[in-house]
């Protein structure tokens, strides 16, 4: 099920992607090793999901930029910290908690959309997978967007080596964090030959 990577990003993502497809301006940036933080701060997803309102009335409602914080690069990395720290967790609900509501919401509204209920089940089941080892590493080319999101590229270690992935944040309220609310690029590693 897992088609883009194997670990952290790629395999959340490609888990993303592969079950709601088929089943269900800062300049410059941080280099170097990022502080990691003991564990997942955000509340897993909740069901039914959304609380049960329509995943098209998600996608349809502006998100609020009421009460942002500033997004300097010292609240940009801390949110990256925690996404992997998250990301890292046995539990789907956690896993999937890194995503906004509306990201989300997308996926069952899309063409060909992904089945809900396949998708709560799932996250009823728990499902669980084996706990990440995944780092991170820095972050750079913090943009923050006209619309108050933040483009941010996210430089992930892993067994299999260390990954840039481009993702988009918006700050989401009810949790108090900046969560994934975009895909701008996922690196796709190289395909052995042989």
């Amino acid at each position: 099920m897992i088609g883009i990577h194997r670990e952290w990003f790629r395999g959340l993502i490609g888990l993303l992607l592969a079950l709601f497809a088929g089943v269900v301006v800062l300049a410059g940036g941080t280099a170097g090793t990022a502080a990691q933080v003991a564990g997942c701060t955000l509340e897993p997803i909740g069901l039914p999901l959304f609380d049960a309102t329509p995943a098209s009335v998600i996608v349809a409602t502006p998100a609020s930029s009421d009460d942002t914080p500033e997004p300097t690069e010292e609240v940009i990395l801390a949110a990256a910290e925690g996404i992997v720290a998250c990301t890292n967790e046995t539990s789907q609900a956690l896993r999937y908690a890194v995503f906004t509501e509306r990201l989300l919401a997308i996926q069952f509204t899309k063409d060909n959309p992904a089945y809900q209920p396949s998708f709560e089940r799932m996250i009823a089941t728990g499902q669980a997978t084996e706990t990440g080892t995944n780092r991170l590493e820095g972050i750079s080319d913090i943009e923050i967007m006209d619309d108050g999101r933040v483009a941010v590229t996210l430089h992930i270690s892993t067994p299999e080596g260390t990954y840039s992935d481009r993702v988009v944040l918006a700050w989401v309220a009810d949790q108090e964090a900046w969560l994934i609310d975009g895909i701008v690029a996922v690196q796709v590693p190289a395909t052995p030959e042989g």
